[in-house]
């Protein structure tokens, strides 16, 4: 995702078949991660967290970053936005 440009993501936006695939993407990923955290707080590699909770921020942050928003703001690309959202997730979630 690092070496997609910002036009290639305003082409994104604007086309509805592309919206609706990254959309259901990101309901996917949101899903997978839902059932990663539980799986992890089983095993005790994560505190307890509100796994539904944090999947929904997590699919919120993926639609902010598919849709520029973000990136308009704070200028990484979307595999760098990416990146930080997977380690912000994973340090939040790390068990003491």
């Amino acid at each position: 995702m690092r070496r997609h440009s910002y036009a290639f993501y305003d082409d994104i936006v604007v086309y509805g078949p592309a919206v609706q695939i990254c959309r259901k993407n990101a309901q996917a990923a949101a899903r997978r991660v839902l059932e990663l955290i539980e799986d992890g707080v089983k095993a005790g590699a994560f505190r307890a967290v509100n796994g539904h909770f944090a999947a929904q921020v997590l699919g919120v942050a993926i639609d902010t970053v598919r849709s520029g928003a973000l990136m308009e703001r704070i200028g990484p690309t979307a595999g760098d936005a990416f990146c930080e959202l997977g380690d912000l997730l994973l340090d939040g979630l790390r068990a003491a």
